[in-house]
């Protein structure tokens, strides 16, 4: 009897803990959300790089006097790793030839400085918008000229041609679009009153941004002044910088924790930081758009955007981004 007896508590304890496990399980499912989708290589083929030199030119922007040889050796180190993606090596090598070789600010020829926008003498405008993956030549292909005769044949005493014989036409080499124009199917570029915008050398990622859970990208640009946008417009020797979470509703009111921008001036010295906000004049109704002006002074600034966005959906957490800008 005793033994029946052990046996049935026995028994009934273990149920009972196989119970508790369940709705202890239970109750953890039910009240976790759904995961994130992972960021993966794919998606994200620099990350590596804009993780690891990001967080240096928030320490440089402490320290500008030590700010250039901060940020080429991260640099150096990350696009010397052979281990190292190639997307994040390529970014890192971007980043240190642009400290490397800072572009002091020379008007160009009949422009007015302070009082139009334009850039330093030796950049190219094509380049103007972001990196390339193949820069265009400097001058045009030279295309080889046919030799003229001396003399043309007579057609009538001619024999007729042999069209098998009949050598095949010499490609002839496009030209190169100057500034204004535009390439064949392609867009024209910016006018010489066209605002100058800069390009982020990576989008900024954000882990389950969307409402379902989705993952967001945002473009981040800079618009040197003097220019009219983003509102209400960078001054001469300002810095725009505009925020884009792309895919996602309108910005909250209220941003809950701040998406700032840190950079540092490489031509001056100066550094500082501001923080981005939304504008009631720049997509109201979404994708959720912040911008920041920030004086900079003329010169080659490097930049780092990171933190928070608060859309009326949900409060979204992106990865660094970094970028270069040259400031006439």
């Amino acid at each position: 009897m005793s033994t029946n007896r052990t046996a049935l508590t026995t028994a009934m304890a273990v149920g009972a803990s196989a119970a508790l496990a369940m709705v202890g399980v239970s109750g953890v499912a039910h009240a976790e959300p759904a995961a994130p989708l992972p960021i993966d290589g794919l998606q994200a083929p620099g990350l590596q790089a804009v993780q690891s030199i990001g967080p240096i030119i928030q320490q440089a922007a402490a320290d500008p006097s030590n700010a250039a040889s901060m940020l080429m050796a991260a640099a150096a180190v990350l696009a010397g790793d052979v281990a190292a993606p190639r997307p994040s090596r390529d970014v890192a090598s971007a980043v240190n030839q642009f400290v490397a070789q800072p572009v002091a600010h020379r008007p160009a020829q009949g422009s007015a400085p302070g009082a139009e926008a334009h850039l330093p003498t030796g950049v190219n405008p094509a380049h103007a918008v972001g990196p390339m993956h193949e820069a265009l030549p400097e001058t045009p292909p030279e295309v080889a000229l046919a030799d003229v005769p001396a003399a043309a044949p007579d057609p009538a005493s001619a024999p007729a041609p042999d069209p098998a014989l009949a050598p095949a036409p010499s490609p002839v080499a496009a030209p190169v679009p100057g500034p204004g124009e535009a390439a064949a199917g392609g867009t024209a570029e910016f006018g010489p009153d066209a605002p100058v915008t800069q390009d982020f050398l990576y989008p900024a990622i954000s882990n389950g941004c969307l409402s379902d859970g989705g993952n967001v990208l945002a473009a981040a640009i800079s618009v040197a002044g003097p220019s009219e946008i983003p509102a209400p417009g960078p001054a001469p020797g300002q810095t725009a910088y505009v925020f884009t979470a792309i895919g996602t509703p309108a910005p909250a009111t209220e941003q809950e924790l701040p998406l700032n921008v840190t950079w540092v001036n490489l031509t001056t010295g100066e550094s500082g930081s501001a923080t981005l906000v939304p504008h009631p004049d720049i997509n109201p109704a979404g994708p959720t758009t912040l911008t920041a002006i920030a004086d900079t002074g003329s010169g080659s600034i490097v930049s780092t955007i990171f933190g928070q966005v608060t859309t009326t959906e949900k409060q979204c957490q992106f990865m660094p981004t970094i970028g270069s800008t040259v400031v006439p």
